[in-house]
């Protein structure tokens, strides 16, 4: 078997396959794992993509394959940002594979996202060739029925093939001659790698004789030919690689970033959407440092588990008056989720309340056994740096934290609040948190705003109703 040569210059076919995987399982399937195994030892590089965005990355795909997973949410990301990212991150590879199902998408937990997101949606907007996994558990009984395979399909890999050596061909004939489909490839059932699977904690790193079975249970069986020329069947719509926001800026600024056992829920494209704006960015600790790195401009707090490290965050006064003396210094902070709620007056965790970073006007109660996150919109109701009143976005609101607002004695009405009719979304001068996660790769505009200048200072409309002309001059002054 000869690997397929790749034309000089990717030119508009830009190799890539949706793969159409149950709904009930796992994703990254193990038919997709044992494909992505076979093909990065025949030589392939081969880039992953979700169909549902997940702030933990799954760290399965990138042991496999040598390359970060990514995602393209239909929900997040409009058709042109799901093609631009693909065109910007499938260039370097021989083929990307796009991994959802055609079935009824299962609800993620809150902390991970389980089940594979929907495949239509974004196999539309990026004219994907579609490979149907076809499960052939029990074909070597008597009442064997052929799974149902999406009308989108092109083609078909074969999976849980029993002695694939002694019934493969066979069950080649039976599926090609019902669906008239070419089959193109085949994974065995391998059921004590499948159970090593299911067994595997969360996070830990495979062992290199796992991944070394996954890729032997597909390439004996695969036809590699015909799958590249799946891949390369279709014409790639236009697409912008630098997703609408890529070059915009430019402006060195120094990003902070909480990484941490607490801290550290992103989205993958978000760190690196802030890189290609001129961004330096550096990780601090909000559990153990006590101060904020040198020259920092803006400060991320992403979402986490503050709740199961709450004693030991606001027991760090250091890092709690840092945090403080950046805003004084009219200086940003950004957060979303955990990091939102870290960031209020307090966290009442079973009716137990902690201190919080005091930054922002609210208390925030933890909900034990919340639903997953919610897919949202939310229109800004005041002018901020990340964007003018009116702005529109979208991103999955977690549901394990209630906000509880309120103002202090003495403080002014002018400086704090509220950014959303829903209560989610909080500011302190240019401190701005909300329970809202957003995916900034697509968001040109806010992604921009990162970088761009901000106004001197957010305030109400209604305290400032009677002094337009001088938000006027400030905004031409900054």
């Amino acid at each position: 078997m000869s690997r397929p040569a790749r034309p000089q210059g990717l030119d508009d076919r830009l190799p890539r396959v949706g793969l159409a995987t149950s709904a009930i399982g796992p994703e990254p399937s193990v038919a997709c794992l044992a494909m992505l195994a076979g093909l990065t030892r025949w030589g392939w590089r081969v880039q992953h993509f979700r169909t549902r965005a997940c702030l933990t990355a799954k760290e399965a795909v990138g042991q496999v394959t040598g390359m970060p997973g990514r995602h393209l949410d239909a929900w997040l990301m409009p058709p042109e940002v799901c093609r631009g990212l693909l065109a910007r991150s499938g260039a370097s590879a021989e083929l990307s594979v796009v991994e959802g199902t055609f079935g009824q998408v299962q609800a993620c937990t809150t902390t991970l996202c389980e089940h594979p997101g929907e495949l239509r949606p974004v196999a539309e907007a990026l004219d994907l060739p579609i490979l149907a996994v076809v499960s052939c558990r029990g074909c070597d009984g008597e009442s064997f029925h052929l799974p149902a395979i999406p009308d989108r399909a092109d083609a078909v890999l074969l999976d849980e093939v029993p002695e694939p050596s002694r019934r493969l061909s066979g069950l080649v004939r039976l599926v090609e001659l019902a669906t008239g489909l070419p089959v193109v490839g085949a994974v065995e059932a391998m059921p004590e790698i499948r159970e090593a699977l299911e067994r595997q904690p969360t996070g830990t790193p495979f062992d290199d004789d796992l991944i070394a079975a996954l890729a032997s249970g597909f390439l004996p069986y695969s036809d590699l030919p015909a799958l590249d020329e799946l891949a390369r069947s279709r014409p790639f719509p236009g697409a912008d690689p630098d997703c609408g926001w890529l070059g915009r800026g430019r402006r060195p600024f120094r990003v902070a970033y909480a990484q941490d056992e607490a801290f550290g829920g992103y989205f993958p494209d978000t760190l690196e959407a802030l890189e290609s704006l001129g961004a330096d960015l550096v990780e601090f600790s909000p559990l153990r440092d006590e101060a904020l790195p040198d020259g920092v401009n803006l400060v991320m707090i992403g979402c986490g588990v503050p709740d199961r490290h709450v004693d030991v965050l606001s027991a760090n006064h250091s890092m709690i008056a840092a945090l403080g003396e950046h805003v004084c210094l009219g200086r940003r902070i950004y957060s979303e989720g955990g990091g939102t709620a870290y960031l209020g007056r307090g966290m009442r965790i079973d009716g137990r309340f902690h201190r919080g970073a005091g930054i922002l006007p609210f208390v925030a109660e933890f909900i034990a056994d919340a639903p997953p996150p919610a897919p949202v919109s939310r229109r800004l109701l005041h002018d901020s740096w990340l964007g003018p009143r009116g702005t529109v976005v979208r991103g999955y609101r977690s549901q394990r934290w209630r906000l509880i607002p309120g103002l202090e004695r003495f403080e002014c009405p002018a400086c704090f609040g509220t950014l959303t009719e829903e209560g989610d979304w909080f500011f302190h001068h240019h401190a701005v948190g909300s329970l809202i996660h957003l995916h900034l790769g697509a968001l040109p505009e806010v992604v921009s705003a990162f970088a761009g200048p901000h106004r001197p200072s957010l305030k109400r409309p209604s305290a400032r109703g009677r002094s337009r002309d001088r938000d006027d001059r400030e905004s031409r002054d900054s």
